[in-house]
């Protein structure tokens, strides 16, 4: 008898109901069958899968289940992935891709002890490190990443973006069932956004992501960019502890009850023209929390355009050396922003 291989289908209506026998097909990792019209799963992808990704010597066609066995290309594990999974990889990735619909809560970590360049000079150096970065030739208008499901996670990646797009970007829409894409409920650990027009950007409005331990450099765009547009805006987000330096703009979103909290800004771009960290972009922002936080920029005196925020916001506790300002000397400046 002839071998029959169980296709992977782009929807439940692509498995037909077959007259003498049941229609099967692979969707989003899991086994369907239609014996009377309707699909219905016959066994799900087992979560918490691991895949490898080697961009130095791996194969597409390897099953990348192991470093020994692991695929070449990033698109290629996002193809496979399936919902609470998790993917390790190490060298330099050249790919501007979109995350597959429908896959939720997937974990990309880099190779390396602290996010550097996976350079092959000096000789290995690109053998445990990782760089996340555009082709070598052909690059396009997009992100590295487009993120459009919830809950996925990067840790210890360094990102080198492109010059006219953000290194990863968010999505949101206002889709109804199967057809709403959302970002909301990402994670940022332990990266570093190096270079390129915007380290995060979030074009949708998403809820409840965290930024942490990361450090922003030599954006030329802003360094963490966020619009009111589904919903209220950036929701209910938390930023804390991150480095921010070199930059053009620092944090300049549409933040509503957002924690910001024991991050470093360097100066920004030109003082007094660029943004520092601004609560309110494109909207009026309302009900965050700026605490605790250090500016190393000689001009913002919790003013704007450097430093914004809005009537309903806590800012207590920030540090600034502004010679003008109340935090000169080392002393704190309570209160909202002028």
């Amino acid at each position: 008898m002839a071998t029959r291989y169980i296709d992977k289908v782009p929807g439940l209506a692509s498995i037909v109901n077959r007259p003498d026998a049941a229609g099967i097909g692979m969707y989003n990792g899991g086994l369907y069958a239609n014996l009377s019209g309707t699909p219905f799963l016959v066994a799900a992808n087992p979560a918490g899968r691991i895949f490898y990704v080697d961009a130095n010597s791996g194969v597409d066609t390897d099953d990348g289940r192991s470093w020994e066995g692991a695929y070449l290309t990033m698109s290629k594990a996002l193809t496979s992935v399936a919902s609470g999974d998790t993917v390790y990889f190490r060298g330099k990735v050249r790919e501007q891709l979109v995350a597959p619909d429908q896959i939720f809560d997937v974990t990309i970590i880099g190779a390396g002890n602290r996010p550097r360049h996976a350079d092959n000079a000096p000789a290995n150096g690109e053998l445990a490190a990782n760089t996340w970065t555009t082709p070598a030739s052909g690059a396009t208008t997009t992100a590295l990443l487009r993120v459009t499901q919830q809950g996925w996670r990067f840790v210890n990646i360094l990102f080198a973006g492109p010059t006219d797009q953000a290194c990863v970007e968010l999505f949101r829409d206002a889709g109804a069932g199967d057809a709403e894409r959302d970002a909301s409920h990402a994670e940022f650990l332990n990266c570093r956004f190096d270079s390129g027009l915007n380290g995060i950007s979030d074009i949708g409005g998403c809820y409840n992501v965290l930024v942490q331990d990361c450090i922003f450099r030599a954006l030329t765009g802003t360094c963490i960019l966020g619009v009111g547009n589904i919903g209220v805006g950036q929701l209910q987000w938390v930023i804390k502890d991150n480095y921010f330096t070199g930059f053009t703009n620092g944090v300049n979103i549409d933040g509503h009850r957002t924690l910001i909290t024991r991050n470093y800004f360097t100066d920004g771009g030109t003082p007094n023209t660029t943004v520092v960290l601004d609560m309110a972009n494109t909207a009026t922002g309302t009900d965050n929390f700026i605490v605790g936080n250090f500016f190393q920029t000689s001009t913002a005196n919790f003013n704007s355009p450097d430093i914004v925020g809005s009537a309903t916001d806590v800012w207590a506790v920030n540090a600034s050396i502004d010679s003008t300002a109340a935090g000169v000397g080392g002393n704190y400046e309570w209160g909202n922003p002028a």
